[in-house]
């Protein structure tokens, strides 16, 4: 397994996904802050130093999880590319949508309901429900994008060739 590249290619596509978020944020689209809901669960304040922190380890985990798809790559699909990496998105998905629903009940700065009293957040929701329909798909849409970018970059270290009978 190719460790560096798979966690490299899990960084950048953790980067992808922060700033598709942002600029999602800066058009309207929803006020979910992924990265400030997890730095502020470290740092106990929403703060610029919080955000960071969660960038930091929004990276660290999308590396990581990056591993878990390169596993996939090498030993269940015997193949990489983009349409796999989304198919293991899939899953992924359906791991990443169910915690934030837990996120709310971990975190001692959120809220369930509006409006959220400064220096709280709101809590996200199952697929992030609680920020409207439109941050529903766009949480479901980057975590597609993210599995795209990581089976597009990774390489199997052993690529599966099947034996051909000889005519």
């Amino acid at each position: 397994m190719n460790f560096g590249k798979a966690f490299l290619a899990g960084v950048i596509g953790g980067v992808v996904m922060t700033v598709l978020m942002f600029m999602g944020r800066m058009m309207g689209m929803t006020e979910m802050n992924l990265e400030m809901a997890m730095g502020s669960m470290m740092t106990q304040s929403v703060s610029s130093m919080s955000w960071i922190i969660g960038f930091v380890m929004h990276l660290m985990i999308s590396g990581l999880i990056a591993l878990v798809y390169a596993y996939g790559f090498e030993y269940i699909t015997h193949k990489a590319g983009w349409l796999t990496g989304a198919g293991f998105a899939v899953i992924h998905t359906i791991i990443a949508g169910i915690f934030m629903g837990m996120m709310g009940m971990m975190h001692p700065l959120m809220v369930a309901s509006q409006p959220v009293p400064d220096g709280k957040l709101l809590a996200p929701g199952f697929f992030a429900s609680n920020f409207g329909m439109m941050t529903v798909i766009a949480v479901i849409m980057l975590h597609l994008i993210y599995g795209a970018i990581v089976g597009a970059l990774y390489t199997p270290a052993h690529q599966h060739v099947a034996n051909k009978a000889v005519a």
